[in-house]
């Protein structure tokens, strides 16, 4: 499996996800599953049958967070030198098609959120402009159409301010 890139915040907020998770299947579905049980014959009972499928869920979600925490390797353990556009670096563009300056922090699918101007390494548009540097124009194919960019800027990201 390739490594799953991720930040030491949102490595934290999956571990405290899957505790959570296992907390919720030894108490709420453990007692839902009683409950159910104790209405007689399992073949007709749609509780038992909506807890199971509850625990169902939630050990699927648990797996598969735990492989991604299994796999993790911290964007802030990689060498980021700033100087091309990478997984770990603010990329300042202008987008030549609308006359507009647009800045981005390229980090992991987990941290990803676009109103925040955070961009997944494996959205679209970072692809397109992936070990790109400044001075560069990048023609970048995208959902919408083609567009045309030029980088400005690239730094890495102060992970202590991020």
């Amino acid at each position: 499996m390739p490594p799953y890139y991720t930040t030491k915040d949102s490595l934290e907020r999956m571990k405290d996800k899957v505790e959570e998770i296992q907390r919720r299947l030894k108490t709420e579905v453990a007692q839902e599953l009683a409950k159910a049980a104790d209405y007689g014959d399992l073949s007709e009972n749609s509780e038992w049958e909506a807890a199971l499928e509850l625990q169902s869920g939630l050990k699927h979600e648990a797996s598969r967070l735990m492989d991604k925490i299994q796999e993790a390797e911290l964007i802030e353990d990689l060498p980021i030198g700033g100087e091309r556009v990478t997984i770990g670096t603010e990329v300042t563009l202008f987008d030549l098609d609308k006359d507009e300056e647009l800045i981005y922090k390229i980090l992991g699918e987990q941290e990803s959120d676009f109103q925040s101007g955070i961009l997944s390494f494996q959205a679209p548009l970072v692809r397109g402009l992936m070990q790109k540097e400044p001075g560069e124009e990048v023609q970048v194919q995208l959902p919408g159409g083609t567009r045309n960019f030029e980088i400005i800027n690239v730094k890495k990201i102060d992970f202590l301010n991020l």
